[in-house]
């Protein structure tokens, strides 16, 4: 099972992405142990099966849910897209705060046309 936090939301964005192609009491099981947070005895009861059945359909149930990532790697391209877009914000900040410490010395009607183009090209790339 997940070691920590990060581990965690890999898993629920794994669910999120792949979860219908998992039966609905894989389904159930995944969604009370990682979005309800729920300890492998408390799903245990609510099923009434052993601590142990419990731990073995959440590990076959997150292997399937890795293999299939494997295959397919939507949720690693999604994850990489989100860097690039953070990147991307990033630069803009950087440019966009060039473009006040220009305006300040030149004046800010010189530099209009060049924050009109940044502010579009920011809207373009959200």
């Amino acid at each position: 099972m997940p070691r920590d936090l990060n581990d965690r939301l890999r898993f629920i964005r794994l669910f999120d992405a792949y979860g219908r192609l998992l039966t609905d009491r894989q389904q159930r099981m995944l969604r009370l142990y990682f979005h309800d947070d729920l300890s492998l005895s408390e799903i245990a009861e609510r099923f009434e099966v052993t601590r142990q059945a419990v731990y073995d359909a959440l590990r076959r149930s997150t292997d399937a849910l890795e293999r299939v990532e494997a295959l397919l790697r939507v949720v690693e391209s999604d994850e990489a897209a989100g860097r690039r877009r953070r990147a991307l914000a990033g630069r803009f900040a950087a440019l966009e705060a060039s473009v006040a410490r220009l305006a300040v010395r030149v004046g800010p009607e010189a530099v209009g046309e060049i924050t009109q183009e940044v502010a579009a090209l920011r809207h373009a790339a959200q």
